[in-house]
C-alpha cells in the first residue's frame, strides 16, 4: 500500500493519508469518511476506448483524509457511494459532470448535496469554464503539477507521482469550498448554485434514459423520413457499441450515419459507393446497416425532444445580437459570468418565444429561476419595450446601460 501526503510528497508515516487496494481498505475508508459532513470528489478515467468512459480512480478529502481509492482492484464501490449519497453530506467537486454520471450509472441516484466549485466561482464573476488549476492558483496560491495530464490510468503499478497527481486535484477542495461558500451566502446567491446544480444533476440524470439521435450534427435539418432512418440506426449503433465495449463512432461515423439517412437507401451496392463505408470494420456491418434502413422506413416522423422552431428571419438574428449586448450589461453590474448564464441558444430561445415561434408551452430557460431574476426579466423587457439599452457616459468603460423606458408624451421636450 502507497500513501500519498497531502500537498506534495508521499510518506509512509501519515496514516490519514492512503491509497486503497482492496475491499478491507475501502470498507476501513467509508467508516470514516461516514462520520464527515464535507467531502472533496474527484475521478480519473479514459474515455477514449470504451463505450462509456472507464472509471481508473477516485479520490477523496475531508478533515484528516485524503484517499486515493483503486476501482480495478478494490472490488464494487457500492459501500463509498452510499456514503456520498447520504443527505447529511456535502459533496464537493470541480466540473463534476463525470462525477455525477459515475454516481448515476452505478446507483440511479444523484448526489442530494453537490457543491461545484466551477459553478460557484462563475456566479460569483469568475470566467466560465475555469480549469482546475486556475481556481486553486486564486484560492489558494498553489501552482499545479500537470506533468501527469496525459497518463493512461489503467496502467497498473500507478508510480507515486502518478498517485500525488491525483491527490492534488481533491486535497484543495474542501477550503476553495469554504471561501465560495462564505462569499456566495454573503451575497444571497447559495439559492442559485443549488439550483443550478440540482438543474444539471437532473439534466444528466433525464438523459442517461433518454434517447440522444436528435444531437447528430446536422440531423434535425433531415426530411422526417430521413430522420426516421437516422434513429434506427443511432440505435442500432449505440447497441452495436454497447456490445463491443468501443465509442459509438468507433462503429459508424456520425457524418456517415448522416449520409446514410439522407439517401435512405438499403441497396448495399448503393451504400458501398459511399465515401468511408469500403474500410472493412464497416464494409462488413453493411446487412445490418440496410435492416436499420429498412426499419426506418417504416416508421413515423420521430419526435425531437425539446425542440424549439426558431425563426429564420434575418430579424431575429439581429435581436439575439442585440441581447448579447444586454447580457453583458447586465452580468458585469450582477459580477457573474455571462457563459453561465446564457448560452448564444439561450437567447435564441427567448427570441423565438417573443416572435411566438418556441414551443408550445415551453418556457425559456432565462425566464427561469435564478436567470429570470438575474437577467432574463430585464432581456425580456428589452424585447417587449418595457427597458431600453442606451450609451452612456462614453468615455466610461461601462458605456451602456440598461434603464427602464418612459416614453415621452410631450413632443415638445424633445424639440
Amino acid at each position: 500500500m502507497g500513501r500519498a501526503a497531502r500537498g506534495s510528497e508521499f510518506r509512509e508515516e501519515n496514516p490519514a493519508d492512503m491509497f486503497v487496494e482492496t475491499a478491507q481498505g475501502l470498507k476501513a475508508l467509508c467508516g470514516k469518511l461516514s462520520s464527515k459532513i464535507l467531502i472533496g470528489f474527484d475521478t480519473e478515467f479514459v474515455s477514449e476506448d470504451s463505450y462509456r468512459p472507464e472509471l481508473c480512480l477516485v479520490q477523496v478529502a475531508a478533515e484528516g483524509i485524503a484517499a486515493v481509492i483503486d476501482p480495478l482492484s478494490c472490488g464494487p464501490l457500492d459501500a463509498f457511494w452510499e456514503v456520498l449519497l447520504d443527505p447529511s453530506k456535502t459533496v464537493v467537486v470541480h466540473s463534476g459532470r463525470e462525477e455525477i454520471l459515475f454516481c448515476i450509472r452505478a446507483t440511479g441516484r444523484i448526489f442530494p448535496k453537490l457543491f461545484d466549485i466551477q459553478i460557484a466561482a462563475a456566479l460569483l464573476g469568475s470566467e466560465f469554464p475555469a480549469s482546475f488549476a486556475n481556481l486553486v492558483q486564486k484560492f489558494t496560491g498553489k501552482v499545479l503539477d500537470k506533468e501527469e495530464t496525459r497518463s493512461d490510468w489503467r496502467q497498473r503499478p500507478l508510480t507515486q507521482r502518478q498517485l500525488q497527481y491525483a491527490l492534488q486535484d481533491v486535497v484543495d477542495l474542501p477550503v476553495i469550498y469554504a471561501k465560495l461558500q462564505r462569499e456566495l451566502e454573503d451575497k444571497g446567491r447559495l439559492t442559485w448554485l443549488a439550483e443550478e446544480v440540482d438543474r444539471k444533476q437532473k439534466d444528466l440524470l433525464d438523459a442517461e434514459g433518454r434517447e440522444q439521435w436528435h444531437r447528430v450534427g446536422g440531423v434535425t435539418a433531415l426530411s422526417g423520413r430521413s430522420q426516421a432512418v437516422a434513429r434506427r440506426l443511432w440505435l442500432w449503433r449505440e447497441s452495436e457499441a454497447k456490445r463491443r465495449s468501443v465509442p459509438p463512432r468507433r462503429v459508424l461515423r456520425d457524418d456517415l450515419l448522416l449520409e446514410l439517412a439522407r439517401r435512405a437507401s438499403s441497396d448495399i451496392r448503393r451504400m458501398a459507393t459511399l465515401r468511408g463505408m469500403n474500410h472493412r470494420h464497416v464494409r462488413d456491418l453493411l446487412p445490418q446497416i440496410a435492416v436499420c434502413i429498412e426499419q426506418g422506413l417504416k416508421d413515423d416522423a420521430p419526435a425531437q425532444p425539446m425542440s424549439i422552431k426558431q425563426s429564420k428571419t434575418p430579424l431575429s438574428g439581429t435581436l439575439v445580437q442585440f441581447l448579447m449586448a444586454g447580457l453583458a450589461v447586465l452580468c458585469r453590474e450582477r459580477r457573474v459570468a455571462p457563459s453561465i448564464v446564457a448560452t448564444t441558444e439561450d437567447l435564441r430561445e427567448l427570441v423565438a418565444y417573443r416572435l411566438g415561434h418556441a414551443a408550445k408551452g415551453r418556457m425559456p430557460k432565462l425566464l427561469q429561476g435564478w436567470r429570470g431574476q438575474v437577467v432574463g426579466d430585464q432581456l425580456d423587457g428589452l424585447m417587449t419595450g418595457k427597458q431600453c439599452l442606451l450609451v452612456n457616459q462614453t468615455e466610461s468603460d461601462r458605456p451602456l446601460e440598461i434603464r427602464p423606458y418612459h416614453p415621452v408624451e410631450n413632443d415638445d421636450a424633445t424639440k
